[in-house]
């Protein structure tokens, strides 16, 4: 079985034409032809149903069909994660942050690291949460990653840059505010403003609510913090957010929970990665940066 024989099968299924894949392929039909029989001639099946006006696959062709797009998907972020070899792309690395760390924990790292490393580029992409981190990590589109998650949820494949705990965010103007220690049980009747779904977050006070006998009253999700932070301060509904993002906040109230939600901020790289020698130099820096003085005391504190 050859990899063109794959590429000639799915094109297929994807135009349903033999003429229009070799055009789109750029070889001659008589090739394309060739290289489905010898791949049904291997399988001893027979995957395309020519019967038809237009080509169909049959039962064992949709079957095959599955196959042949995952072993395509894995061999093209094999040639991905390969291209950080070559030595026009060994000076930079790319990483992938969520929403809860661009305005807080990356620039000063990004500042640290671009005076320390001034021959490193640090190709920055932002994604919506930190699931989606972990998985263009996983593909091999991201070198390295930021994501928040549970201490239950950490793997082998992270270094811990910080713990961290939420905490409860109240409107000035708020009863809850008297207390120095919020059970979680006491914000059943209240309206939470929310991240977006599949954010660490949402997930995390989501959870909570419900394993204390309620679901969430939510009024807004959003990925702007500074906008969760004016509604809280407005009055609009309370939230939850980790204490590194609110503790120098003055234009609403914090206040621990009980039980307490821990946190983990950690940095991700992909199940199968292989270390570059850039890869060693980046992981080399992090370690030293996580253990200045100033990250911890001004990323530490609660």
């Amino acid at each position: 079985m050859e990899f063109r024989q794959l590429e000639y099968f799915v094109t297929i299924s994807e135009l349903e034409n033999f003429t229009r894949t070799a055009e789109v392929l750029h070889v001659s039909q008589p090739s394309v032809t060739k290289a489905i029989k010898s791949l049904e001639g291997e399988l001893k099946l027979t995957l395309i149903d020519r019967s038809q006006k237009h080509v169909t696959l049959t039962e064992e062709g949709r079957t095959f069909l599955i196959h042949a797009q995952r072993i395509m998907r894995d061999v093209q972020s094999a040639y991905q994660d390969m291209q950080r070899f070559h030595s026009e792309a060994r000076g930079t690395i790319r990483f992938g942050i969520p929403p809860m760390v661009e305005g807080y924990l990356f620039p000063d790292f990004f500042t640290k690291f671009r005076a320390a490393y001034p021959d490193i580029t640090l190709d920055v992409q932002e994604f919506n949460d930190s699931l989606e981190v972990r998985e263009q990590a996983d593909l091999g589109e991201l070198d390295f990653g930021v994501v928040l998650c549970s201490p239950e949820e950490c793997g082998t494949n992270e270094f811990l840059i910080m713990k961290d705990e939420m905490c409860l965010c109240l409107p000035p103007k708020h009863p809850l505010k008297e207390l120095m220690v919020v059970p979680f049980t006491r914000l059943r009747k209240e309206k939470f403003i929310m991240q977006q779904p599949h954010t660490f977050q949402y997930r995390t006070v989501f959870d909570n609510c419900t394993q204390h006998g309620f679901t969430p009253d939510i009024v807004l999700c959003t990925s702007q913090l500074k906008t969760i932070k004016q509604l809280v301060a407005n009055g609009t509904g309370i939230s939850v957010l980790p204490n590194f993002v609110t503790k120098n906040e003055k234009i609403f109230y914090r206040r621990e929970i009980e039980p307490k939600i821990p946190l983990n901020i950690s940095l991700y790289w992909g199940t199968h990665k292989t270390f570059s020698s850039i890869d060693n130099r980046f992981m080399d820096f992090m370690r030293t940066y996580t253990a200045m003085p100033d990250f911890k005391k001004h990323f530490r504190q609660k």
